[in-house]
């Protein structure tokens, strides 16, 4: 079994809804509502799901940007203290993150050099020839001139800018690197590089990532294990081809259908699921499963129980009372729909 980087257990992330004439609070918006997730040393982790599922707020309180509500989270088998400043700058030496945007994370004002040395500076990293050298060799590590260090992020295009990012992140040697919707803000043609440079950096850095991302067609040829993340929860996590392959939850199932096909004819004859219902807010979730809304399979007992992750077959785990029933209590309660039927066995 590989060595376990970064192991997250029961984290919660709410925000407080304040009103009232002292702001008291009178809510909370549960962002991310109890996940275990686990990066082992050199795996590449996705994380996937709509807009709003808490994807972004589980990165960065990895990064200690967002102190978690409750759980834990653990980097090499030491707790990440959020609170503590000196644990967090610890930290900031083995994870770095890559932000979907490289025009605004880059700032205008200074040289791509002086950005990338920039954490080397605060860190205290050699003196001011060695930052300069170390910049120069990240530049050629990514793609780029040494000379591009003098000059600034406008006069590079998006897909530069983004390497020009990726150089910074690798400055101080990160042993996890958190990369945040890294291509969704670049031209196709250019994608295709990049997640080809992350994973040739992978293998010459032996890095582990964790990629946040909405597309899974970009997601199914760069992920080792896939996470589905929905309205704060886990609904599915698995080996990424166990899961492309055999979707269990309703939700990954529609997520996957929506993913083109290279198959002209395929794509033709596929069948799109296309989820109704409303989308619950993250204020107030529902009391059972966070999906019931929007499930074509919805039972009785899914607007009553959250139903846990359960283990469907090896190493692949699903959150669903109809498709991964506990101890057969689903069984007990509802009549099991087959796959791809509504809930009075209409196609879907």
């Amino acid at each position: 079994m590989s060595e376990t980087l970064l192991a997250m257990r029961n984290l919660k992330v709410h925000f407080p809804i304040r009103g009232g004439l002292f702001g008291r609070p009178v809510g909370w918006i549960r962002a991310v509502d109890g996940v275990d997730l686990d990066i082992a040393v050199g795996q590449s982790v996705a994380l996937v799901g709509e807009s709003g599922c808490g994807k972004s707020t589980l990165g960065a309180a990895i990064l200690g940007m967002q102190r978690p509500t409750s759980g834990t989270i653990s980097f090499e088998g030491k707790p990440i203290f959020h609170g503590e400043a000196e644990s967090l700058r610890a930290l900031s030496r083995d994870v770095q993150i890559v932000f979907q945007d490289p025009v605004s994370a880059l700032n205008p004002k200074l040289t791509v050099g002086e950005s990338i040395a920039e954490p080397l500076a605060i860190h205290g990293v050699g003196n001011a020839k060695q930052r300069k050298q170390r910049v120069g060799e990240l530049l050629k590590l990514v793609g780029l001139q040494p000379g591009h260090a003098a000059r600034r992020p406008n006069a590079f295009s998006g897909g530069q800018r983004q390497r020009i990012v990726i150089a910074r992140a690798l400055a101080l040697n990160p042993k996890l690197l958190i990369l945040d919707e890294p291509v969704s803000a670049l031209d196709v043609s250019i994608r295709s590089q990049i997640l080809n440079l992350l994973l040739d950096l992978q293998q010459r850095l032996h890095l582990s990532y964790l990629f946040i991302s909405h597309d899974l067609s970009v997601v199914r040829h760069f992920a080792d294990r896939v996470f589905v993340m929905y309205l704060g929860h886990i609904a599915e996590t698995g080996k990424a081809g166990d899961v492309f392959a055999t979707p269990i939850h309703p939700y990954t199932e529609a997520l996957l259908s929506a993913v083109p096909l290279p198959d002209p004819a395929a794509q033709r004859n596929r069948r799109r699921i296309v989820l109704k219902g409303d989308l619950p807010s993250p204020s107030n979730p529902p009391k059972g499963c966070a999906f019931v809304t929007r499930c074509p399979l919805a039972q009785p007992i899914c607007r009553e129980v959250p139903p846990p992750l359960v283990a469907v077959s090896d190493d692949h785990q699903a959150a669903c009372h109809v498709r991964a029933p506990q101890s057969g209590i689903a069984a007990s309660s509802a009549q099991v729909i087959p796959a791809g039927s509504g809930k009075h066995g209409e196609p879907i």
